[in-house]
């Protein structure tokens, strides 16, 4: 007794948890068990287990207290040790907190095992476990994404015609699948460059040559009402050709894509092949208007039908997204912006908001007096344009303020911008770099993946290998041990399971006069023993020094390993 408290008591206030010292006492909360994670062993309360219900330590504790030789019992299980030392001490502390050098996806399928809900985890650790839980949820779509376009089509099944078409469609649709789809795809991509390099072209005044004068043609016949707004064309006549042959080129290789396409409603409905067919009408709406002789009709009904034309000619830009066929960065550049929606939504929140508010802001700071308003802003639309530019940090200098108000509103404008998109810009660059990395290591591990598999089908079809787990000189008196694996089906049972399950054998080399001990090599994991010491005078294996071992399949192992 000392101050009135026995020993007893001092040594349960010693072995108290937090949780467990104000908790409730029940049967068996005093008896303590052995767990062997992963070779990493713990001992604690069974009060300890009992603090988490409907867990599994929870119930291997209540099967612990009902056990006949619970005291001789030791519970092993082939997990990551790692992990458990955070889900035990939850147990002793009611607080997860995960470690931060482990993958999300390791501690997930650890607290899955143990029945830990992932959402117990405090809010320190969250943010990086979340991170995983996001990042996850992005590659997964985007991996989807990746497969619906990956070619699954096995040109072996179709016979006549149909195999035929296959084998033409995937040459003009798929670039990637032979070295003729490579050839054909690099020579549509130049005729696109050259295409979008002559529309460029022909707007330079030095290769532009007078036509006949359309508006002097169509007056002269009279026919049309407002034909005196057509406006006379100019065009280099090399360009013209040009011009002529790559349009022959894509409407003959949009004829033959069509043709050969196995689901014409769904080409049809593509957007490219839309684009490719607007950007034909241009140069036919021409040959069509100015190459005939009858020009009194209305289709060329003055400035509408030219402008509408060299509006299609625009399209024709469009063309430069056939890129994405051919450079996978553009295509996970457009994956990175539709995984980033919703932060481009609130980055035009985020503007148009700064836009309503500075612009009226800087249209009434920059007013002359109570009536009239500024010169350079003098609506608040044009301040809208003003706030626009200044939140980007473009700044063209259209217009600006000139009042020291102004100054200051100016100031916080720009300010705004600038954390603004600081915020938002971030987040898609981040998207892009985790999709790029992951595609380029995609391709990195699949090769490394096929590599392992023959390595592993080259080791299924030899099924006697006789891997040597120690060596040694006879000079140092130590003996070799060999282990020969058999074929056999592999056990998610512990170590010692799959040992007991194989053929050992010990050469003894005379001469030792003590024991000595030497931890074997590390094998995979199907054949691994860690905890395995040789005991050279009795010639025996022996899993530390526990009397009895359980695997995490229940199944039980009692007394020594001998050979």
């Amino acid at each position: 007794m000392h101050n009135g408290r026995k020993v007893s008591d001092f040594y349960e206030e010693v072995g108290a948890t937090p949780i467990r010292r104000n908790g409730p006492r029940l049967c068996g909360d005093d008896e303590r068990i052995l767990l062997n994670v992963g070779g990493v062993r713990h001992e604690t309360h069974v009060a300890t287990l009992r603090n988490i219900p409907c867990t599994r330590l929870c119930k291997l504790a209540e099967l612990h207290v009902i056990s006949a030789d619970s005291k001789r019992d030791e519970y092993f299980f082939d997990r990551h040790p790692s992990v458990f030392n955070s889900v035990i001490d939850f147990y002793r502390t009611g607080e997860l907190h995960v470690p931060l050098e482990v993958c999300g996806a390791v501690v997930k399928r650890e607290l899955d095992y143990w029945h830990v809900n992932q959402y117990c985890i405090k809010s320190c650790c969250w943010r990086h476990y979340r991170s995983y839980i996001e990042n996850k949820a992005i590659l997964d779509s985007f991996n989807r994404s990746l497969e619906k376009e990956r070619v699954h089509i096995n040109i072996d099944q179709y016979i006549g015609w149909k195999r035929f078409q296959m084998k033409i469609w995937m040459i003009l649709e798929h670039p990637r699948t032979s070295r003729i789809a490579m050839i054909y795809g690099v020579v549509s991509l130049l005729f696109v460059i050259i295409s979008i390099l002559g529309f460029c072209l022909e707007t330079l005044p030095m290769l532009q040559k007078p036509m006949r004068n359309v508006t002097r043609d169509v007056n002269a016949t009279g026919g049309c009402s407002g034909s005196a707004q057509a406006q006379a064309m100019t065009q280099n006549e090399a360009l013209n050709i040009l011009d002529i042959i790559c349009t022959v080129y894509f409407t003959i290789e949009l004829a033959v894509r069509f043709s050969f396409a196995p689901e014409k409603v769904r080409f049809v409905r593509s957007m490219m092949n839309i684009i490719d067919l607007l950007a034909l009408v241009p140069l036919y709406m021409q040959l069509l208007i100015f190459n005939t002789e009858d020009l009194n009709s209305c289709y060329v009904n003055g400035r509408l039908v030219i402008e509408i034309m060299f509006l299609l000619r625009i399209v024709r830009m469009f063309r430069i997204m056939h890129l994405v066929k051919h450079y996978q960065a553009l295509k996970i550049l457009v994956y990175a912006l539709k995984a980033s929606v919703q932060e481009l939504l609130m980055l035009a929140i985020f503007l148009l908001i700064g836009m309503l508010v500075f612009a009226s802001m800087i249209y009434y700071a920059e007013r002359k007096d109570a009536v009239r308003p500024s010169d350079t802003f003098n609506t608040i639309p044009m301040g809208f344009w003003w706030a626009l530019i200044t939140m980007t940090t473009v700044g063209y200098g259209d217009v600006f303020p000139t009042q020291p108000i102004g100054y200051v509103v100016g100031a916080a404008c720009a300010v705004s911008g600038v954390l603004m998109v600081a915020l938002t810009i971030p987040v898609i660059s981040n998207n892009f770099t985790l999709f790029y990395t992951h595609v380029r290591s995609r391709g990195t591990k699949e090769e490394e993946r096929d590599r392992y598999r023959d390595s592993m089908s080259t080791c299924v079809n030899n099924p006697y290998k006789e891997e040597t787990m120690i060596s040694h000189s006879e000079e140092d008196g130590y003996g070799t041990i060999s282990l020969l694996e058999e074929k056999r089906k592999p056990s998610n049972g512990s170590v010692i399971e799959t040992y007991m399950n194989g053929h050992a054998t010990l050469r003894n080399f005379p001469g030792r006069k003590s024991p000595k001990y030497k931890h074997f090599q590390k094998l995979t994991e199907a054949t691994s023993l860690n905890d395995v010491i040789i005991r050279n005078s009795e010639f025996d294996l022996h899993r530390s020094n526990s009397d009895k071992a359980r695997s995490d399949d229940g199944v039980g192992y009692a007394g020594e390993t001998l050979l």
